[in-house]
């Protein structure tokens, strides 16, 4: 056999193992662009908060939202994934910076899953919520980085002083 056969040889065998490599992982690999919005959120969700707080959130049977003991509601289905999508929100899960003061929930959103009950506080002047177990303990705490939860909380309590006034700071 000829040497210059035997390059010839080798450029195929080299291009039959690349197009091969390649067709493989390309196949394999599903793009971020493939994921639906709300998909890329419980992504970032489960990697944010962990799986098992993850679950609570998006399988609740029951979620409650409230701004203080005397107005709590009960959500129906079309509410109720309105909600998983703004706690769901990738942004608000980006950081957790510092800041001085007393955090005060303006806003809670209860997720019971099978005994199982998460709450998410919202403090909308110190821009921070935080994600508590069933017996008050901080689980996780992160920046609020939108007011898309105040909006929604406005629309379950129009009446409420507290949350138009906020809103009102937050859109000068």
């Amino acid at each position: 056999m000829s040497a210059n056969f035997m390059r010839h040889l080798m450029i195929i065998e080299l291009l039959v193992l690349l197009f091969t490599t390649t067709s493989c992982s390309a196949k394999n690999k599903k793009s971020e662009k493939d994921y639906s919005p709300m998909h890329r959120s419980e992504i970032m969700l489960r990697k944010a908060i962990g799986d098992s707080i993850s679950n609570i959130i998006l399988k609740a049977n029951t979620i409650e939202i409230g701004c203080d003991s005397a107005t709590i509601t009960k959500l129906g289905n079309n509410d109720c994934s309105i909600i998983r999508y703004l706690v769901a929100d990738s942004c608000n899960y980006a950081t957790d910076t510092e800041v001085f003061g007393q955090f005060h929930v303006y806003l809670f959103v209860k997720f019971t899953s099978k005994k199982k009950t998460i709450t998410a506080q919202y403090d909308f002047r110190l821009h921070k919520w935080m994600l508590i177990d069933k017996d008050n303990k901080p689980l996780r705490r992160f920046d609020l980085l939108n007011v898309e939860i105040l909006k929604y909380a406005l629309l379950a309590f129009p009446e409420n002083q507290k949350l138009i006034e906020i809103l009102k700071e937050q859109e000068k």
